[in-house]
């Protein structure tokens, strides 16, 4: 029979082949520490469109001066990574704890007008003051999985755009006499304080939409996701029968 000391020996070892699996492998490290709290600044070129790559909280600031704020743990910010090519601003970073769970990196992006943002992780996205210039574009892209989005806009043209199973909530308000939704997956659309001359949405989610037209309304249906309004528009409404899908989405007051 193996004896007592020769157990308590085994089990040593296997503890201490455990702790040393664990503390080598950086996703799985009970003994992580995200560091003193701290904030890394980046000053940037010209920048007109940002992409992040893995999960943040952001935040947009409309200003002369154009550059990042990261913020965050200094454990944590030093794995963060920041590309620039061609006016676009993308960031990203290697960090992974299935283990502990830590704030997420704050990136605080300040730029003159922004043009184009594209989700393409899940994140945070809110805006510091007003947003504004004559276009700003907004993709969603599938492998975000979940944003979250709350700005206050004033552009002369909004694109917002998501595609395959993206979702999320998304809150707008401000002005911009022409705003365009293509809406994939789950996405919910709260834009009832976005004042809009002109609105055209096609649904092709199940998630709602709550939009605000006062001229003119254009919807066109290929799923079941209602849209609410408000205003008094002319509303013109088509419905498209695409694959097994069944086109039976409500266009309501609010």
């Amino acid at each position: 029979m193996e004896s007592k000391k020769t157990k308590v020996k085994n089990k040593i070892y296997i503890f201490v082949l455990l702790l040393l699996t664990l503390t080598s492998c950086e996703t799985l490290n009970p003994f992580e520490n995200e560091g003193e709290y701290t904030v890394k600044r980046i000053d940037l070129p010209e920048i007109s469109s940002i992409k992040n790559l893995n999960t943040f909280k952001i935040t947009l600031v409309k200003d002369e001066e154009e550059f990042l704020l990261l913020k965050g743990g200094k454990n944590i910010i030093s794995k963060a990574s920041v590309v620039i090519s061609d006016q676009n601003l993308t960031i990203d970073h290697s960090h992974k704890n299935n283990l502990k769970i830590f704030d997420l990196i704050e990136a605080e992006i300040h730029l003159k007008e922004l043009k184009l943002i594209t989700a393409n992780a899940p994140a945070s996205f809110s805006s510091k003051g007003v947003l504004s210039g004559n276009r700003l574009d907004i993709d969603i892209t599938s492998e975000s999985e979940l944003v979250e989005m709350k700005l206050d806009l004033k552009y002369d043209f909004l694109d917002f755009h998501s595609f395959g199973t993206a979702s999320g909530g998304y809150e707008f308000k401000g002005i911009c006499p022409t705003s365009n939704y293509v809406l994939n997956g789950i996405i919910n659309i709260k834009a009832s304080e976005l004042q809009s001359k002109k609105v055209n949405l096609a649904q092709n989610g199940i998630g709602e939409a709550h939009v605000w037209a006062e001229n003119e309304l254009n919807v066109t249906v290929y799923s079941s996701g209602d849209i609410y309004y408000t205003g008094n528009p002319d509303i013109e409404i088509s419905r498209v029968q695409v694959n097994n899908q069944s086109p039976t989405a409500k266009v309501l007051p609010e």
